[in-house]
């Protein structure tokens, strides 16, 4: 049962959403999705202050993209009875946030440490900020930030066997866990879909949480990955309680009450400004399609 504190994600967390562009009102739908199975146009229409035909509009317009399924009277996930989103779409959201995440991320590691990264969307924008870096040691289950890294000249990857989750590019399960359990790592950094004081970090896979726990456990220091708009979710389960966590990178629109309550818990907190964005070291892939490709000309 979900406690007083906690939060799913609402269209009025965001105080104004009138006046937006088509592009900005699809994010925002694609936002909600993280943590909603659905949203009925009629929602949309009065947070938007646009008409349903407009809504619609952008509705279509995302199914057309493959990002989400029609339903009658709204828009759906397209997992059915999931509230999780593809990787490939998470990678668009928030993308200067992530970056200035990252950015403030990596400067918390020096060469020659080996370190943990998850398979979130941030922990992708973080390995492409680690390729300037030499004699790292990186620990993966995320394969595009494994792939991020794979040409990157004195960094080594290793990736823990399991099986693959498509949903988020991702290998999961006893085979990267059991790795996991005898390896040390100077650092790990873990994306979350909301967080509290009372239950830490979470995230909604149990197969995800399973090893994001493991890779907590295996290091000397944790270190959460995530934007402002995470502040303001819960989710199903808990992978690192505020006692075991070392500290928190996030950008500066994310709740300063809540940033001073974490610190007075004991736990640091990095606030990353957004500025000028260079262009990405490396294109984001698709390795699905990729995959696909490499398969028909094999």
């Amino acid at each position: 049962m979900r406690s007083s504190g906690d939060k799913v994600a609402r269209i009025d967390d965001v105080v104004d959403l009138r006046n937006l562009s088509q592009s900005e009102r699809m994010q925002h739908v694609l936002r909600l999705l993280e943590t909603r199975d659905s949203v009925p146009v009629s929602e949309l229409s009065e947070a938007f202050s646009v008409s349903e035909v407009t809504v619609r509009s952008d509705l279509k317009a995302l199914a057309r993209q493959g990002l989400v399924a029609r339903v009658r009277g709204g828009v759906r996930a397209l997992q059915q009875g999931q509230s999780e989103v593809g990787f490939d779409l998470r990678l668009r959201l928030e993308v200067e946030r992530k970056r200035a995440i990252a950015r403030a991320a990596a400067a918390l590691i020096g060469e020659g440490e080996a370190v943990a990264i998850d398979a979130s969307t941030t922990g992708y924008y973080l390995a492409l900020e680690l390729r300037a870096k030499r004699e790292l040691v990186v620990v993966t289950n995320g394969l595009l930030v494994a792939t991020a890294l794979a040409d990157a000249p004195g960094i080594t990857v290793l990736v823990p066997g399991g099986a693959l989750r498509l949903s988020a590019m991702s290998l999961v399960g006893d085979f990267g866990t059991d790795i996991l359990r005898t390896t040390r790592i100077n650092k790990g950094f873990l994306g979350a879909r909301g967080l509290s004081i009372e239950r830490g970090l979470m995230d909604l896979n149990p197969d995800e949480v399973r090893i994001k726990q493991e890779m907590a456990d295996a290091c000397e220091q944790v270190w959460g990955i995530l934007d402002g708009t995470k502040w303001h979710r819960s989710a199903l389960l808990s992978f690192v309680s505020v006692e075991d966590l070392t500290g928190i990178v996030t950008d500066d629109s994310a709740p300063a009450d809540q940033v001073e309550a974490w610190r007075n818990a004991g736990v640091e907190v990095v606030t990353a400004h957004l500025g000028p964005l260079e262009p990405l070291p490396v294109r984001p892939r698709d390795l699905r399609r990729a995959t696909r490709n490499d398969g028909a000309t094999s």
